[in-house]
C-alpha cells in the first residue's frame, strides 16, 4: 500500500475525458454489508451525469439490493441450517414432483430432523436465492443498454472503465465478496473493471478468509486478465513535491534558534538525506511522505535553543513503522540477539550488525551528505592548531554511507553493547576529555579526506554541539508524540 495507486487512478481516470468513468473509494464504503450495493450505486450517479439517456434499474430487480453478494446465499443456508443449498432444494420442493426414486425417498425420511421453522427459512432462502438470480439477469441486460446506448451517444467511446480503489484495505470478507461481485455479476462486454490494490496485502486478506494453505495468486488468477504494477518512485524527487522543504533551509532554523545535523546546504539534500534511509527500510511512498511530514512537524515544534538528528529520527520512524516490536526494544535499550557460531558456541549480535543484515548493499552503500565548515565549529586555538597542522579539511559537503551511519552513530545512542561506542568515548587513558579527545583526533589525524574523515568530524560535531546528550528517552518522545497526528504547521 502507498505506492501511488489512488494518485494514478484518479489522474487516469480524469484523462478518459471521451470514455464513461466511474470511482469507486471501496474503502470508503467498507461499512456496507453489500459490495454489490457499492459498486452499481456508483455506477448509476455517476453514470447519470455522463449519459444523454436515463440510467435506472427496474422496480422487479429491486430484490437485489437487500441481501449481500449471490454467491453467499448458499453458504448462508447451509451455515444456519447444517445441508447445502442442492439438498434443501430436494427436501422442500421433491414431493411435488411426485418422485419415487430412492434418493427422494431418503431426502423425505430426512426432512423429519428438520423443524418447521428451519425448513421455512430454508424456503424463503431459497425463494430469495431465485429472486435474485433473476434480479441479476435484469441488472446484465440494462448494463448490457447502457453500454449501446453509449456506443451510440455523441462525444463517448467504449468501454465504460469502472475504477475500484483500495480494496486492499477494506475487510477480508467485504474484498472477497467484491471480487465475486465484478465477476460474477458485472462480467458484461463493454464494461472494464479497473482494480488497483496491492497484491501482497490482498492475498493475506483472501487467506485470511479461506485460509493460510489456500493458494490466493491462482484465486486472483480468476478474476484479472491483465496486471500491471507501479514502479517504486525516486523517493527524493517524490518528497520534494510532497513535503514541506521550508522547514529544512537554513534562513527557517536560524529565526527558530534551532538546529539540526546534518547541517545541509539546500533543503533538497535533506530530502535527498531522509531518503536514503527510506529507500533502505523499503517503506511505501505513503508511509515514506507520513514520516517526512512527522520529522517536519517535529522541527516546527522544537523549542529555542533545542536540536535532534534527523536521520535518528528517520531511521527509528523506519523500524517503528516495519516492526514495531524490535522498535520497542531498541527505544528501550533492550534488544539482544544471539545465534549459533562455531563449535556451537552461543554468540551475540550487535545491533548494526542485525539491521544490516535486512539491508541490501545498494542502499547500506548509499552516501549521506553533511555540509561542514571546519572554522565555524572549532575555536581560535583549534583552528591555529588545524593550521599547523597543514590540514586540507574543507568547507563543503562531506560524505558516509549509510552502513557507516548505522553502526557509528546510530548504534552508538541504542545500542549498550556494540563496539559502535567506542566511536564517542576514547580508550586512551590521557587525561582528555571526550571534546579534547575529539579535537586531538582530528588534529593529528592523517585523514583529510573521506569518509573516516566525515567520521572524525561527525564525532567532534556530536560531541561539542551536545547532540550526544540526546538520549532514547528524548527520541522516543520525537517519534510517539509525532506519530499519530498530522502535520499542523507552526505553533
Amino acid at each position: 500500500m502507498g505506492a501511488g495507486k489512488t494518485y494514478f487512478l484518479k489522474r487516469w481516470s480524469q484523462e478518459l475525458k471521451n470514455f464513461p468513468v466511474v470511482y469507486i473509494d471501496a474503502w470508503q464504503q467498507d461499512y456496507s454489508d453489500d459490495p454489490f450495493l457499492t459498486v452499481i450505486a456508483g455506477i448509476i450517479k455517476q453514470l447519470s451525469t455522463q449519459a444523454n439517456f436515463a440510467i435506472t434499474i427496474p422496480n422487479k430487480a429491486a430484490s437485489i439490493f437487500k441481501t449481500v453478494a449471490p454467491a453467499i446465499a448458499q453458504g448462508l443456508t447451509k451455515k444456519i441450517t447444517g445441508i447445502g443449498l442442492d439438498e434443501l432444494n430436494t427436501l422442500l420442493f421433491s414431493d411435488d414432483e411426485g418422485e419415487e426414486t430412492e434418493n427422494v425417498e431418503s431426502s423425505k425420511k430426512n426432512s423429519s430432523a428438520f423443524s418447521p421453522a428451519v425448513k421455512a427459512l430454508a424456503q424463503n432462502l431459497i425463494k430469495e436465492h431465485e429472486a435474485k438470480s433473476k434480479s441479476i439477469e435484469v441488472i446484465n441486460s440494462k448494463l448490457a443498454d447502457w453500454v449501446s446506448k453509449f456506443e451510440q451517444q455523441e462525444g463517448k467511446e467504449l468501454p465504460i472503465f469502472v475504477f475500484i480503489d483500495e480494496l486492499d484495505r477494506c475487510r477480508p470478507s467485504y474484498a472477497v465478496e467484491m471480487l465475486e461481485t465484478i465477476k460474477h455479476i458485472f462480467d458484461v462486454e463493454g464494461i472494464v473493471f479497473v482494480v488497483a490494490t496491492d497484491t501482497e496485502q490482498l492475498q493475506h486478506t483472501i487467506k485470511s478468509v479461506y485460509g493460510e494453505g489456500f493458494d490466493a495468486k491462482v484465486y486472483l488468477g480468476r478474476f484479472f486478465n491483465s496486471r500491471y504494477s507501479l514502479k517504486r518512485p525516486v523517493l527524493k524527487d517524490f518528497l520534494s513535491v510532497h513535503s514541506d522543504m521550508t522547514k529544512f533551509e537554513s534562513a527557517y532554523l536560524e529565526s527558530k534558534n534551532i538546529e539540526l545535523l546534518p547541517r545541509t546546504g539546500t533543503p533538497e539534500i535533506a530530502l535527498a538525506n531522509i531518503s536514503v534511509v527510506l529507500d533502505a527500510f523499503q517503506v511505501s511512498a505513503r508511509t515514506a511522505i507520513q514520516i517526512t511530514e512527522r520529522i517536519t512537524a517535529i522541527i516546527a515544534n522544537l523549542p529555542s535553543g533545542k536540536k535532534v538528528d534527523i536521520l535518528v529520527l528517520a531511521t527509528l520512524f523506519c523500524i517503528y513503522e516495519k516492526d514495531h516490536p524490535l522498535y520497542e526494544e531498541i527505544i528501550s535499550g533492550r534488544f539482544k540477539r544471539t545465534e549459533q557460531g562455531s563449535e556451537n558456541k552461543i554468540i551475540n549480535i550487535n545491533l548494526a550488525d542485525f539491521l544490516k543484515r535486512n539491508i541490501l548493499e545498494e542502499h547500506l552503500s548509499a552516501e549521506l551528505t553533511y555540509f561542514i565548515d571546519p572554522q565555524s565549529y572549532t575555536n581560535e586555538s583549534f583552528h591555529r592548531r588545524l593550521t599547523q597542522k597543514g590540514s586540507s579539511y574543507f568547507v563543503g559537503d562531506h560524505t558516509i554511507s549509510l552502513s557507516n551511519f548505522i553502526e557509528s552513530i546510530f548504534c552508538s545512542i541504542f545500542d549498550l553493547q556494540a563496539s559502535s561506542l567506542d566511536f564517542w568515548i576514547s580508550d586512551n587513558d590521557n587525561g582528555l576529555n571526550n571534546l579534547q579527545e575529539a579535537e586531538n583526533n582530528l588534529v593529528h589525524s592523517k585523514l583529510e579526506v573521506g569518509q573516516d574523515a566525515t567520521l572524525l568530524w561527525l564525532n567532534y560535531i556530536y560531541i561539542k554541539d551536545e547532540y550526544d546528550k540526546l538520549s532514547k528517552e528524548n527520541y522516543r518522545e520525537f517519534v510517539e508524540l509525532s506519530s499519530p497526528l498530522d502535520y499542523m504547521g507552526d505553533n
